[in-house]
């Protein structure tokens, strides 16, 4: 009888409540590809893809703005790791080269096209306030450019901050992407 009384108390109960769609249970999922024996002892220069810092965003976001913040974000976790940049006229030891979109302006599938990597985070995962965002970072070699490295991360875009005001949080993500990068010798 007791048993009966929960499973209709259940019941009752189940009827009375209202569900919301959950935020998002990560921060950032991450996928990478290649390594970094391309990076030979004692290399300590790296310079920018010449087609590096392709923004994918929504047109009231400046993407030079957007440009600036990553290539800070990139150069100082390069930095902080012992590499500096120079110039593709210096030839540098590896080539660095980036990117950033958010869902509404390249989807997964697109995405995939042109790095082929994937998190497996859907989109859905995300509310009707937030857009996946993705940052890609991938490295070549030099002079070859034959791509050595890559990787691609994607969690919650924050669309009501300017990118100014996102500039800890992109460079932790930067830091996260980069973290088994060897240190310059």
């Amino acid at each position: 009888m007791k048993w009966l009384f929960a499973v209709a108390f259940a019941l009752v109960l189940s009827a009375c409540t209202t569900t919301t769609k959950p935020a998002n249970n990560f921060g950032i999922g991450i996928v990478s590809s290649g390594d970094f024996q391309f990076v030979r002892p004692g290399a300590k220069t790296y310079a920018w893809h010449p087609k590096s810092g392709v923004a994918y965003v929504d047109s009231g976001v400046s993407k030079k703005t957007i440009k600036h913040v990553f290539n800070e974000a990139i150069s100082k976790s390069l930095e902080e790791k012992g590499y500096q940049r120079v110039s593709l006229q210096q030839q540098p030891n590896f080539i660095v080269g980036y990117g950033v979109a958010v869902e509404s302006e390249l989807n997964d599938d697109e995405l995939f096209d042109k790095t082929q990597l994937a998190t497996g985070i859907p989109a859905s995962d995300f509310s009707d306030t937030e857009q996946k965002g993705t940052i890609f970072i991938a490295m070549y070699n030099y002079p070859l450019m034959e791509l050595k490295w890559r990787a691609l991360a994607q969690g919650a875009s924050a669309p009501e901050l300017e990118p100014e005001k996102s500039e800890d949080r992109i460079k932790s993500y930067v830091d996260t992407m980069l973290k088994e990068m060897p240190m310059a010798q």
